[in-house]
């Protein structure tokens, strides 16, 4: 089979790509061409290559206009107002052929061998006549027959010039009627400033009829007459009631019904319904948006109610949570979903920090039967024009992520219909079916304080949650995917289209994590208790000497910092490697169970410390963490505050360290002297009394 012959383009076509992306021709090569975008700087370019081109024109999604850069083009376009001849009226598209039948007749016969047809007025004449005999229509007897009167030598001559001065092209045969008739009223000018002023009565929140509005004009002019009469002055007439209603045609409708029936419903009435976003692959187009939890409706609507005192619904009344969440558009999926007591952009950073990460983990510590594997960097977030999204600190995370941000405009909730959509979907069906069994010791703690209680089922929420997204809704027909469901729809269209790479653990450290300052030292940098070294922190130290440095931490694995060295962020591990992959809470809450067990000058050794961790990651549940109810992020000061007083003045000791009996100065961590290991571990150790003012942290 032949190879399909290449497409020609030139330097002056007008390359239009879907969406509204314009193009210019840059360079051709025997495979296709490069094509730059216009109006970027600097300029893009983009290869396409000839197959990929009739693909793109077969299938509308690039658009070739020919000549549109040509000079004497343009001019025409200028002339007629119009850029083709599709936006005209057929009656003008039938006017202008029948002139350019002429004219290029004309030019035909002038430019033939041989030929006698010249520019006078008689020469014109003649060839004109001589066309219509040839091109005479054939009528039958049974139609009527239209003949249209043959234009005169100085008409045609003027056609002819204005179709050679802008290249041949038809629209500068164009009629100018569109420039006749009398732009000036003949209406008094009395009776237009009542007419105006009527006009407005008609845009009331009274919504008065055309002919409730009339008729008041016709008496404000019949009393402006009665005053003309005494003073001797001719009346006016009355403007029509069709004139009154052009005039009213004539506003903008969006500002008329809005001045009639409010703003809200002249969005509603006069929203652009274009059938939704035009997005084909996930994670293409994304919408995060907050919705406000009332936990005493949930508590109706779990049919448990009956098991709380008024006490209980007052305490529930008066919680206020909020559940922030961010949809993928095209899957229809929930990537990221928080809650949190306050609606600030903490949380709504710390969803969009979930919106790059594997849930699965999350999924499984909510006892749910299916994954959660949906995640990566967005191409474009649209969110409201809420706080927590135009704050600096979002966008600045979104920017690190690659992703575009498209401000949806306050109260114009059709641009976010979809998150818009879940949250109405969220409220009606979430406890109704709900798959597990997470309430059953919300009723069995009835003996629990009012507020105690309250607590309790806030803390159950985000399990509630996690298993009504990840069992329910990512698995139920949706009628936006045509009967498919999220979940499918999504391992679908990533096997076909894929998504891009998700920033790894130190990417993430670095977009997300809090910002420190810490000082350097031979020993490394020290957050939250634990050192952090490594030699290429130390070839930085031994540059600049001990110094203060940033640094970024993640709560969410404490086993390595992100360390800024001048042009670039560096991983730094923690010399403990027990710590590494370990949330912070479940550090902070070993260290306390440490204080609780052992007197102030006790030596910790690395397996006691490392049996804690365990013991206590298995209870805290680190994965659902995440989702947890007022579990964002750290800010800095509230971490330099945690790290008054953490290790209580006692020194981790390496087990292989045990034979040194001066206490360990050597060792890597706060050590304390005249201790001795302890036998019993497991904390059977029965440690005197510590007064907590005598604990802190050893610098």
């Amino acid at each position: 089979m032949p190879d399909a012959a290449p497409i020609n383009i030139s330097g002056l076509d007008r390359i239009v790509v879907r969406p509204k992306r314009e193009m210019r021709l840059v360079e051709k090569t025997s495979d296709g061409y490069v094509l730059a975008e216009r109006g970027t700087v600097p300029p893009l370019h983009e290869a396409f290559s000839h197959d990929r081109i009739r693909e793109m024109l077969h299938v509308g999604a690039m658009r070739i206009e020919r000549g549109w850069y040509h000079e004497d083009r343009a001019k025409a376009r200028l002339f007629a107002g119009v850029n083709s001849m599709a936006q005209l009226p057929p009656t003008e598209q039938k006017q202008i052929f029948r002139r350019h039948h002429y004219v290029t007749e004309f030019v035909r016969r002038e430019t033939s061998e041989g030929s006698k047809v010249k520019r006078t007025d008689a020469s014109i004449a003649e060839a004109l006549k001589a066309i219509d005999v040839d091109f005479a229509p054939i009528g039958r007897c049974d139609q009527p027959l239209i003949v249209h009167r043959r234009p005169s030598a100085r008409t045609f001559r003027r056609w002819l010039k204005s179709y050679e001065k802008h290249g041949a092209d038809p629209l500068a045969l164009r009629t100018l009627h569109r420039r006749c008739g009398n732009q000036l009223s003949n209406m008094h000018p009395e009776a237009i400033r009542l007419l105006n002023e009527h006009v407005l009565l008609y845009c009331d929140e009274r919504r008065r009829s055309v002919k409730k509005v009339h008729g008041l004009l016709a008496v404000a002019v019949r009393e402006l007459n009665r005053e003309r009469e005494l003073r001797g002055v001719s009346p006016i007439d009355v403007p029509a009631k069709s004139t009154l209603r052009a005039r009213i045609a004539a506003l903008n409708q969006f500002e008329v019904y809005a001045s009639r029936h409010g703003i809200p419903a002249a969005r509603a009435k006069y929203a652009a319904n274009s059938g939704g976003l035009d997005v084909d692959r996930p994670l293409q187009h994304v919408q995060p948006d907050e919705w406000r939890v009332q936990l005493h409706t949930i508590v109706d609507r779990l049919g448990i109610g009956a098991n709380f005192t008024e006490e209980d619904r007052i305490a529930l009344k008066k919680e206020r949570l909020y559940a922030c969440a961010v949809v993928d558009i095209a899957t229809r999926c929930i990537i990221g979903l928080r809650l949190s007591r306050k609606s600030d952009t903490p949380n709504a950073i710390a969803t969009l920090a979930m919106t790059v990460i594997d849930k699965t983990d999350i999924a499984k510590a909510a006892a749910c039967l299916s994954d959660w594997p949906m995640h990566g960097p967005a191409h474009v977030m649209s969110p409201d024009a809420g706080s927590n999204f135009i704050d600096e600190e979002f966008r600045a995370r979104l920017a690190d992520l690659k992703t575009t941000y498209e401000n949806a405009p306050a109260g114009l909730s059709h641009l976010r219909g979809h998150v818009e959509r879940l949250f109405g979907t969220m409220h009606t069906s979430l406890i109704e079916e709900f798959p597990g069994r997470s309430f059953s010791n919300v009723v069995e703690k009835g003996a629990y304080k009012a507020e105690d209680r309250a607590a309790i089922f806030s803390a159950e929420l985000p399990r509630i949650f996690v298993r009504w997204v990840v069992d329910h809704y990512h698995h139920t027909p949706h009628v936006g995917l045509g009967g498919e469901t999220p979940y499918c729809a999504w391992q679908r269209l990533t096997q076909k289209f894929g998504v891009d790479p998700s920033p790894n653990r130190d990417q993430r450290r670095e977009i997300f994590g809090v910002e420190l300052e810490r000082a350097l030292d031979q020993n490394g940098v020290r957050v939250q208790g634990l050192f952090y070294q490594s030699e290429e922190l130390q070839r930085w130290r031994r540059q600049v000497g001990d110094t203060k440095v940033r640094v970024r931490f993640d709560e969410t694995d404490i086993g390595y910092v992100s360390v800024w060295l001048g042009d670039d962020w560096v991983t730094v591990p923690s010399v403990r490697t027990i710590v590494r992959g370990v949330h912070l809470d479940t550090w902070l809450e070993s260290v306390r169970d440490l204080r609780r067990r052992f007197a102030e000058g006790a030596k910790m050794y690395e397996h006691i410390v490392d049996e804690a961790l365990r013991a206590i990651g298995k209870m805290a549940n680190d994965a659902m963490r995440r989702v947890a109810i007022d579990r964002t992020s750290p800010t800095a000061a509230e971490l330099d505050q945690t790290e008054t007083g953490l290790l209580l003045g006692f020194q981790i000791e390496d087990d292989a360290d045990d034979d040194h009996g001066d206490g360990g100065i050597l060792g890597r961590g706060i050590s304390v002297a005249n201790s001795t290991p302890p036998s019993d571990p497991t904390g059977q150790h029965r440690p005197t009394k510590a007064r907590d003012d005598d604990y802190g942290l050893d610098d």
